[in-house]
C-alpha cells in the first residue's frame, strides 16, 4: 500500500496537478490533510485526544511509501503538513511503536511553487525526519506553477 498526504489550502489544487504528474506510484490512498482534525503538539499529550493524527501515522506504519504533497509557502512547507510533522514527536514518546514501524519506509516529496526550483533547504526537514526514523528519502520532486 502507498498514501499520499496532501497538505494544500485546495483539494483540486496545483499540487494535486503536480501529483498526478510526477508520482512515482500510480496507486495510493489519498489523505488530505484539509479534511482532517489535527491539533497542534502538546506536551502534555492530552489535547490531541481523539484527533485524526494517530490513524494517519498508523497508515504510515503500513504503507510501503508515503508522498507528502505540499505547495511551498513563505520557501518552507505548507502549515497544514508543518502542523502534522511537529506531531511526529508523539512517535518517538507515547506512541513509539508506530514510530518504530516507520523504519525502511520509503518517501517522496512532490512540491510546487512559482520559482524554478524549490528554496535550498527546503528538503532538509523531509531528509532528516527520514534519516531520525531510518526511512529511505527517495526523491524531491518539484512543479513550477507559473
Amino acid at each position: 500500500m502507498n498514501i499520499l498526504i496532501l497538505a494544500s489550502a485546495r483539494s483540486d489544487s496545483n499540487t494535486m496537478r503536480a501529483v498526478k504528474q510526477l508520482s512515482p506510484v500510480k496507486e495510493y490512498v489519498l489523505i488530505d490533510l484539509r479534511e482532517k482534525q489535527i491539533g497542534h503538539y502538546d506536551y502534555n499529550h492530552d489535547k490531541n485526544v481523539g484527533d485524526d493524527f494517530l490513524a494517519i501515522a498508523n497508515e504510515m506504519s503500513k504503507s510501503e511509501t508515503i508522498i507528502f504533497a505540499t505547495p511551498i509557502y513563505w520557501y518552507a512547507m505548507s502549515g497544514l503538513l508543518k502542523v502534522f510533522f511537529d506531531r511526529l514527536t508523539e512517535l518517538l514518546s507515547t506512541h513509539k511503536q508506530i514510530g518504530k514501524a516507520l523504519k525502511g519506509k520509503k518517501i517522496y516529496v512532490i512540491s510546487t511553487g512559482s520559482d524554478p526550483c524549490p528554496p535550498a533547504g527546503f528538503d532538509n526537514p523531509f531528509k532528516l525526519t527520514a534519516e531520525y526514523f531510518e526511512m529511505e528519502f527517495a526523491e524531491s520532486l518539484y512543479l513550477q506553477i507559473k
